[in-house]
């Protein structure tokens, strides 16, 4: 009778969960990126003084010459949307490693830039 082990055998630990901690990066560089609006306008007393908070979408505006905020929920559930979609996308991108992939990218930069530099020119046939 076969035993049923909790993970195959070829396979090792970190395998599995690499895509889990690639997904919490990327979630955790759209957390920061949504956060930084706010640093950047806090405290912007000297202009109109209009703090924001989120990207891509303002879910938080508050301050101003009169004085007014508001909240949205709709935007803020946007942004969770786009983050989560954008750290999926990054997930699934490095499936293969870091280096591997970004050498992936620099070959098909390098092709595009080579037909982008010739785009135009007469050919020679």
């Amino acid at each position: 009778m076969k035993r049923l082990a909790l993970f195959p055998p070829n396979r090792n630990r970190m395998s599995e969960i690499a895509p889990y901690v690639r997904f919490l990066m990327f979630g955790t560089i759209m957390a920061f990126v949504n956060v930084v609006p706010y640093l950047l306008t806090r405290g912007a007393y000297a202009t109109d003084g209009v703090e924001i908070a989120g990207w891509p979408l303002d879910c938080y505006a508050g301050g101003g010459f009169t004085g007014r905020w508001y909240f949205s929920e709709w935007a803020m559930a946007g942004n969770i949307v786009i983050a989560m979609m954008v750290s999926a996308l990054g997930a699934w991108m490095f499936r293969d490693g870091e280096r591997r992939t970004l050498r992936k990218w620099w070959i098909l930069g390098r092709l595009a830039f080579r037909k982008l530099r010739t785009w135009g020119t007469p050919s020679a046939e």
